[in-house]
């Protein structure tokens, strides 16, 4: 709430009483003591001396104003029945305002009993001046990809929860600070994470701006398969190069584990990425086995903590593209706890291009035309993750 600075205000207590009695020949009220100049986040805590009925709580605890206006708040009713604390508005009361809350006796207990009569109370608030929200260009939007992400009050893990998203929730991003957005939340500054969000740049194309890691496999001492003269690391090289530039074009930033003839470790790769602030992670393999094995395959991870689906997603997208523009055999989308994608906690997949012990694949592998294919397969499969709805 844009209002809260107060901390810790205190609970009134309302004690209302049941009776035997359910016929009456009229409405008594009871009006409470007033009170003046509370915060405008004030909580009310009603306290029965019986379990109620919460059916019967609906429309029956309102506030009204000076002009006969009606809230009807949001509240919380205790374990065992006997407390319902009253929220406020979501902004605050108003400054300087008047109000009256009401607790109508339709309200009964879990027994049946109804209330004997109603109660009245009379408050006014503070004055107060509403802080001032900066007004900031919307940088991107940002639709959330984790079933529940915390909105914090400072971009850290540890400052205070302000509340949640959920999967789906769609919020504009005002500016970002390392992996943290900027976001407005219930009228306030606020932040979430951006690894569990999808993001488009305002205005732009559906890569435009991402922060895309291409990591081409293996490299120096580490060849990789190798099969009639030919290395895959040289392989996984090119192609990555060619998918960075195709990316660059249409605007995103894409970064690459080693653009050079390099040795990185696993473990290096996957910290790469976390320093470089990546949105996405797309490690590029070729395969090697028997002669009879050929065709693409993408890998995502199920048992990775975080960002399953997205990678699952990723996977399909690209896989589709190899089989569609390259005209690889669809060898599917598979599971498997690759280091580079099961310790990563963007959305990750690993992209085997096809057999180099295959001699169709190896053609393709080894040709100029075909590994241009490759990058735009990739490319437009990344393309295509972006622009699809989150599940």
């Amino acid at each position: 709430m844009t209002t809260r600075k107060i901390v810790g205000a205190l609970l009134s207590l309302i004690v209302l009483f049941f009776v035997p009695v359910m016929t009456q020949a009229e409405t008594v009220w009871e009006e409470l003591p007033e009170e003046a100049d509370v915060e405008p986040d004030k909580t009310w805590t009603i306290e029965f001396n019986t379990p109620i009925n919460q059916a019967t709580l609906q429309e029956n605890i309102y506030v009204k104003t000076l002009d006969d206006g009606k809230y009807i708040p949001t509240y919380d009713v205790s374990e065992d029945g006997k407390k319902v604390v009253v929220h406020p508005p979501e902004d605050g009361y108003v400054s300087s305002g008047y109000y009256k809350l009401v607790v109508e006796n339709d309200i009964s207990s879990d027994k049946g009993k109804q209330m004997d009569q109603g109660y009245e109370k009379n408050f006014s608030i503070k004055s107060y001046e509403k802080p001032v929200i900066e007004e900031k260009p919307v940088l991107s939007t940002g639709t959330v990809t984790a079933d529940v992400l915390n909105v914090r009050a400072e971009p850290n893990a540890s400052s205070k929860k302000l509340g949640s998203l959920s999967r789906g929730d769609v919020v504009d991003v005002y500016d970002f600070e390392d992996f943290w957005t900027e976001i407005e939340f219930n009228g306030q500054k606020a932040y979430v994470h951006k690894t569990y969000m999808k993001l488009r740049k305002a205005g732009g194309t559906a890569v435009e701006g991402q922060r895309i890691v291409i990591d081409a496999g293996h490299g120096d001492h580490d060849p990789g398969a190798q099969s009639w003269g030919a290395q895959e690391k040289e392989i996984n090289l090119d192609v990555s190069l060619r998918v960075a530039e195709r990316l660059k074009a249409l605007g995103a930033t894409p970064i690459l584990t080693r653009d050079t003839d390099q040795f990185l470790t696993l473990q290096g790769r996957v910290e790469y990425a976390q320093e470089v602030r990546g949105d996405l992670f797309v490690s590029i393999h070729a395969n090697a086995a028997s002669p009879g094995a050929k065709g693409s395959e993408v890998f995502y991870d199920s048992r990775k903590l975080s960002n399953v689906e997205e990678g699952r997603a990723l996977a399909g997208y690209i896989q589709r593209k190899l089989v569609d523009i390259a005209g690889m055999y669809d060898r599917g989308v598979k599971d498997n706890n690759f280091y580079v994608i099961h310790y990563n906690t963007l959305p990750s997949v690993l992209v085997e291009l096809g057999f180099m012990t295959n001699s169709g694949d190896f053609e393709k592998l080894t040709s100029n035309y075909y590994r241009d294919l490759y990058a735009q397969a990739i490319t437009e499969g990344i393309v295509d993750y972006y622009e699809a709805e989150v599940n």
